[in-house]
């Protein structure tokens, strides 16, 4: 499998599929990407339903091979001094991981994000999350914290980066330092 095979992003997708996509996810994946709580069979149809009908997520359904490969969106803030800002979240499935598909659906989506005028896409990571953490250095985006405990998931805490990627292109990085100097 290669990312240059047939790469479809969509808008949309039938609940059915997304469910089927959902419960494929293996425990690893669903270590390092679940906002949704543990998914089974019992509750996997309402997470669906909740999840298609948000009105706070532009929602990317990708497909290869006439597969749902991936499920992403870019969250939009309701807060009006965030509203130019807006979240990241991506999953590949299992057998889709490690082929590229991951860099090419995040480039999609934060050029989206440019023209529909956001100025900064954030996102968070799990700290264990290296293969994530370096796509998303090699995107661009740049560290902006560390969350420490941040998150619990089954009984164990886990610490959270927080990443951003600004249309403006600056480098915010020697701006942080001296807002860390200035609060030492």
């Amino acid at each position: 499998m290669s990312s240059e095979s047939s790469l479809r992003i969509l808008h949309k997708t039938s609940p059915k599929i997304f469910q089927e996509f959902l419960l494929k996810l293996e425990k690893n994946t669903l270590y390092n990407f679940n906002p949704f709580g543990k998914i089974n069979p019992s509750n996997v149809s309402s997470i669906v339903e909740k999840e298609l009908f948000r009105k706070d997520k532009i929602k990317f359904f990708s497909f290869c091979e006439n597969s749902l490969i991936a499920y992403s969106y870019l969250t939009k803030f309701q807060k009006k001094s965030k509203k130019h800002n807006c979240i990241l979240g991506i999953v590949i499935g299992d057998k889709w991981q490690g082929e590229g598909f991951g860099k090419k659906i995040c480039k999609h989506m934060i050029n989206y994000a440019w023209q529909k005028n956001f100025e900064k896409v954030w996102l968070t990571v799990f700290d264990n999350n290296t293969s994530a953490i370096c796509l998303y250095k090699s995107l661009g985006f740049e560290i902006e914290g560390i969350f420490m405990n941040d998150e619990q998931y089954l009984k164990k805490q886990r610490h959270v980066i927080s990443m951003a990627i600004f249309n403006n292109k600056r480098n915010y990085v020697n701006k942080r330092k001296k807002i860390w100097q200035n609060i030492e």
